[in-house]
């Protein structure tokens, strides 16, 4: 499985077909059972939250191995474990909870359909999930354009120093280029360029 937008790419088909269901997908069923134009936050909130510690929980594994795909675009992974989500949120990498990396998340139909058992949630609610349509993929907006690796870097260096970057006298460049690469190493998130960490340190333009 490739990264960046061959992920993209495979990632719509799997919206397509059905067979795998998207847990963005889900937490955006959640805010709009009620019907209402505006979603509701704290709906989506919750069911991002429920498949997070479901997930914590290993109940998305089988014989031990997690069965949620991870198709984000800037990440080698291939599936989303428990290990890696307690890293992400003990150290609020994406400072959502998270929630940024589980909407890259994908579980199997049948695990779905297992989990909405387990909750007693009706599977009418979430149909459109499982005959999703290029039309539907269509109305999904387009996300802005970013700088992934720039973001990377920000994130491992805010889970190093949570409250602000030690000044160069203290943490010369070096040091920190190679602190912030063996951090991403245990994120097991891409290499970045020492260029780019300085940047994101707001040590260069």
């Amino acid at each position: 499985m490739c990264t960046g937008q061959g992920r993209t790419r495979f990632a719509e088909r799997l919206r397509k077909t059905g067979k795998f269901i998207n847990f963005a997908d889900v937490a955006e069923r959640c805010a709009r059972e009620d019907q209402s134009i505006l979603p509701n936050e704290e709906k989506r909130a919750a069911a991002f939250d429920l498949l997070a510690s479901d997930l914590l929980n290993g109940k998305f594994e089988k014989a031990g191995r997690s069965q949620v795909l991870f198709l984000h675009p800037i990440s080698a992974m291939k599936r989303m474990t428990r290990e890696f989500l307690r890293e992400v949120i003990k150290h609020d990498i994406d400072s959502n909870g998270g929630r940024s990396y589980l909407e890259y998340c994908w579980f199997p139909q049948w695990l779905f359909k297992r989990w909405l058992s387990q909750h007693n949630l009706p599977e009418s609610r979430f149909e459109p999930l499982l005959k999703q349509s290029p039309v539907l993929l269509k109305q999904r907006p387009r996300k802005k354009r970013r700088k992934p690796n720039l973001e990377r870097a920000r994130a491992a260096i805010n889970a190093l120093y949570p409250n602000s970057v030690p000044d160069q006298a203290t943490l010369p460049n070096a040091t920190l280029c190679r602190q912030v690469g063996e951090k991403l190493k245990h994120l097991q998130q891409p290499w970045v360029s020492d260029d780019t960490i300085l940047r994101a340190a707001g040590r260069r333009k």
